[in-house]
């Protein structure tokens, strides 16, 4: 496995490398949030089917994947999701 340096502005320190907080997980930026939406949605077989299973409001859930609102909690619970904060 091939560990690829991260950017760090010239004398940045990165607080997760010196200390034994944090895990190593898959972080996913917003854009691909949508993309694994639109694919739980697909396989839901359309956005009503999915609003109803998850308790979530079918024109919400249509703003969220025309990127007009954020992802609510919601979603991110029913797609096994949670938000976290990463350092730069």
């Amino acid at each position: 496995m091939i560990r690829r340096k991260t950017f760090r502005p010239h004398g940045a320190v990165s607080l997760a490398d010196e200390s034994k907080l944090g895990s190593r997980s898959l972080i996913f930026n917003d854009d691909e949030v949508v993309h694994l939406l639109r694919a739980a949605v697909e396989r839901e077989g359309s956005q009503v089917a999915f609003a109803k299973r998850y308790g979530i409001e079918r024109t919400n859930l249509n703003q969220m994947l025309n990127r007009k609102k954020g992802v609510s909690r919601a979603v991110l619970k029913a797609l096994g999701l949670r938000k976290v904060y990463a350092p730069e």
